[in-house]
């Protein structure tokens, strides 16, 4: 196809062949829906490497040019191309039962966010939370940041290895963009977080999922791939998976890091929802500090609205990625901040993550007892729900008949990383302002929808 010559561009060849999908797209020349040629075809065509193919495609795709589907090829995406983008909605509106997003119980939050704020208005230190900081944040914050980790179970560490983040999400950006460069590659499990996908995406990078078992990456997988192109960096969740709710063993841990010291990989670690588990559990950052960059937050343990997180990093990151900050905000802020410090200092944080505890404990049991009685497959952990579904469903479909009764859950295909092929599953959210009757009453309607011979067989029609 001619539309693709690329002999008298300048620059990566990867960067010229994504512009020229661009420029076919803005002369007509290829329309919503077109499917493009396979890497391999497109790569003799041009006289290139299928590498280079392939970075091409995944910088269009980056653009939102293009879209890859799993077994089928690349298209071009057009207006009504459905997008996995996790979007919070306005929490003032009624959206119905959002089992969607993981978020921690709300309990008494506010109140106690009444009380900080109120004590903070006679402190010496407010003058200082209204002024800019440096990116690393205030150091008794930062120490604060470090004695939550080491209790958490992440390892002991100095505070100058610490900086203070908006949150997890903010953390994993500015760990890529201080790690990597547009083209490198990011190895993680098939199913992984969303939020990293889209990091991924904007940066320029590539993506190689992997495949995995409930304790996490495929030692075998990651090998294959470092023979095959070597990632850059592994993203992993080694406490709490996401979406699945798995977790790593201590020989898993190490048969990878055996690996990344082979291949020079960096690692991050995503503790995000690991926070609630158990403080012994092991992970990348206790176990291999010298490989890992941890993100922690404290969103799933107090709330999502203070946006405060850690990330801990080796000494020789910390230039790099106290830059990459620099290049996204000149710092996290200070006030939220200091409120988050009150509560881990005061002993409340640790009240608030006992109680949320033993209520999920409670929900998880009482979740399991209805999904086992109905003969459905589900694991608890966290603030997820994991339940793989029997055939012939689809998870779109049941995705779509729970909206149709105002619940509003994920499938599985929101979690997929690049083209790895997503199992028939879903993912339930047991936190934020749900009562207990209230998502029961949730679950009983799914469970109805899945043994409902009307819709398992209208989800055979939509195969």
């Amino acid at each position: 196809m001619t539309i693709f010559n690329i002999d008298q561009c300048t620059g990566p060849k990867y960067k010229a062949l994504a512009s020229r999908i661009e420029q076919a797209l803005q002369d007509g020349d290829l329309k919503p829906g077109d499917r493009l040629p396979t890497h391999r075809q497109l790569a003799e065509e041009l006289g290139v490497t299928v590498g280079t193919v392939t970075r091409a495609y995944a910088e269009a795709e980056r653009r939102r040019l293009v879209e890859a589907r799993v077994g089928s090829g690349t298209y071009v995406r057009g207006a009504t191309v459905p997008t996995t983008d996790f979007q919070v909605t306005d929490s003032t509106v009624d959206t119905g039962i959002d089992l969607g997003f993981s978020k921690a119980l709300e309990l008494d939050q506010a109140e106690q966010l009444q009380s900080s704020l109120v004590s903070l208005q006679d402190s010496p230190i407010l003058p200082h939370l209204l002024r800019y900081q440096s990116e690393f944040g205030l150091p008794h914050q930062r120490e604060v940041g470090r004695q939550w980790l080491k209790q958490t179970g992440l390892g002991d560490f100095s505070a100058d290895d610490l900086l203070v983040t908006l949150g997890g999400q903010h953390g994993f950006f500015v760990a890529l963009l201080g790690l990597t460069q547009a083209g490198d590659g990011v190895a993680c499990e098939g199913l992984t977080y969303p939020g990293l996908v889209a990091s991924a995406n904007q940066q320029g990078l590539r993506l190689m999922p992997l495949p995995f078992d409930f304790e996490g990456m495929l030692p075998q997988a990651l090998e294959a791939q470092c023979l095959r192109q070597p990632p850059r960096v592994l993203y992993l969740m080694t406490r709490q998976h996401n979406p699945t709710g798995g977790a790593m063993s201590a020989q898993r841990i190490d048969e990878l890091a055996m690996l990344c010291r082979q291949y020079q990989i960096m690692v991050i670690e995503d503790d995000v929802q690991g926070c609630l588990g158990d403080p012994e559990a092991p992970s990348f950052s206790a176990r291999h500090p010298e490989l890992t960059i941890t993100i922690a937050s404290l969103s799933k343990a107090l709330c999502g609205g203070l946006h405060v997180g850690f990330m801990r990093g080796p000494e020789r990151w910390i230039p790099a990625l106290s830059a990459a900050f620099r290049a996204t905000c000149w710092m996290a802020v200070p006030l939220t901040t200091e409120v988050a410090c009150q509560w881990l200092t005061s002993g409340y944080a640790d009240r608030l993550i006992a109680t949320q505890k033993a209520e999920l404990q409670w929900r998880h049991q009482a979740i399991q007892s209805r999904f086992n009685a109905a003969g459905l497959d589900a694991h608890c952990g966290g603030f997820n729900v994991w339940l793989e579904l029997p055939p012939p469903w689809r998870a779109v479909n049941l995705v779509e008949r729970a909206a149709e009764h105002r619940i509003r859950i994920k499938a599985a295909e929101v979690f997929a990383a690049g083209q790895f092929a997503a199992p028939q599953a879903i993912r339930l959210c047991i936190g934020g302002q749900l009562q207990r009757d209230t998502l029961l009453n949730a679950i009983d309607t799914l469970i109805q929808l899945i043994n409902s011979p009307e819709c398992g067989r209208d989800s055979l029609n939509h195969i």
